[in-house]
């Protein structure tokens, strides 16, 4: 039988491996073809949505779970992001192009979980500093707003930018004899890990660099209007994401069957169901009120923010980090709330997207 709970380097490692094909994957679908107006509505979900829930959840585990300041906030932030990798199929299917692309519930699912892993990782690492320093002070809090949140995002961001650009340029000037010899399967799968290794390199936000190089990959084809010679392998590496998940499932899969949810109390069940039950879908209804998406659209969206391998690897990321101890029932709570998001979420998704 496996070691129900994870071990922590090889989780962190195949987790990360994971979220950042993921990540390129839901870049390169976007593209650039959608107007400010038409982000409005997935940024509410980040703005309003995101944080309102981790303040619930901070709340009911510091106050009536009895856990600490530093594990209630790791706990919130672990929870906080939508899955890239599990929600992949309620997400688009293709390169969005601007005549024909989506603007309903899968490119706001698709775009939430592109932002929201990079933008949860700051309180990540405060929930880090927190629990590394007993006096936190001022100059924390300095710390952490200063290059925690705004020079990590800044940079990360505009090296994506950057990564993808220099792509989108270097392609667009190729002869057509030298653009048919490109290996186009394996285009993606370097995009993806050049701008993640140079945005952790320059200690960044991997993550978001590996989102917006995969949105910039495609920037003159939309600048110029023009055909590429070559376009990035998104076949390739939407098939090589899903052997992977595979992978993950059964390894999942096999936590669970040697006793990873032993550690967990009535109390943690009930607040982690009502957590995918009811906290997410109407925290999400919420934000999304005045848009101008149907009401239909709006329950799905808010229903279905799929929980994963995200939250795997942010936990596995601050135990490694962090000064948390073996704190196991952390372990049961992200397992139980994954659990029940792959139940709930793979039993209704398609029929709520045919449905609306």
């Amino acid at each position: 039988m496996p070691d129900p709970v994870w071990p922590v380097e090889l989780s962190l490692r195949f987790s990360e491996l994971v979220i950042i094909i993921s990540l390129m994957i839901a870049g390169l679908k976007i593209g650039l073809n959608y107007t400010w107006k038409e982000w409005k509505t997935p940024l509410r979900l980040l703005v309003f949505t995101m944080p309102l829930y981790m303040g619930v959840i901070f709340s009911v585990s510091y106050f009536l779970l009895d856990f600490g300041g530093s594990i209630s906030l790791l706990l919130a932030s672990v929870l906080a992001p939508t899955d890239p990798a599990l929600a992949s199929e309620i997400q688009l299917n293709e390169k969005q192009s601007d005549a024909k692309k989506s603007v309903g519930v899968k490119f706001n699912l698709t775009a939430e979980a592109g932002l929201n892993d990079g933008l949860a990782f700051p309180f990540v690492y405060l929930a880090i500093l927190w629990s590394s320093n007993a006096n936190f002070g001022f100059d924390t809090w300095m710390e952490w707003i200063g290059y925690y949140v705004i020079y990590k995002i800044v940079v990360g961001t505009l090296i994506g930018i950057f990564i993808g650009f220099l792509y989108s340029w270097c392609t667009k000037n190729l002869s057509d004899e030298r653009g048919k010899i490109i290996h186009h399967e394996f285009v993606a799968i370097a995009l993806t890990l050049i701008a993640y290794s140079i945005a952790e390199m320059a200690n960044s936000y991997g993550f978001l660099s590996v989102f917006f190089a995969g949105l910039f990959a495609h920037y003159h084809m939309h600048t110029h209007n023009i055909t590429m010679h070559s376009e990035p392998g998104l076949k390739f590496i939407t098939n090589l994401e899903k052997v992977l998940i595979v992978f993950w499932i059964v390894f999942f899969g096999g936590s669970i069957m040697a006793g990873i949810l032993n550690f967990i109390s009535i109390p943690m069940i009930v607040f982690s169901i009502l957590l995918v039950l009811v906290i997410r879908p109407v925290l999400g209804y919420v934000s999304l009120f005045k848009t101008s998406l149907t009401r239909k659209k709006k329950m799905a969206v808010s229903f279905l923010g799929v929980r994963g391998i995200g939250s795997v690897f942010y936990l596995t990321y601050a135990f490694k980090n962090g000064s948390f101890g073996e704190n196991y029932q952390l372990y049961s709570i992200v397992s139980l709330v994954i659990l029940f998001s792959i139940i709930l979420h793979g039993v209704t998704a398609k029929r709520i997207l045919i449905k609306i």
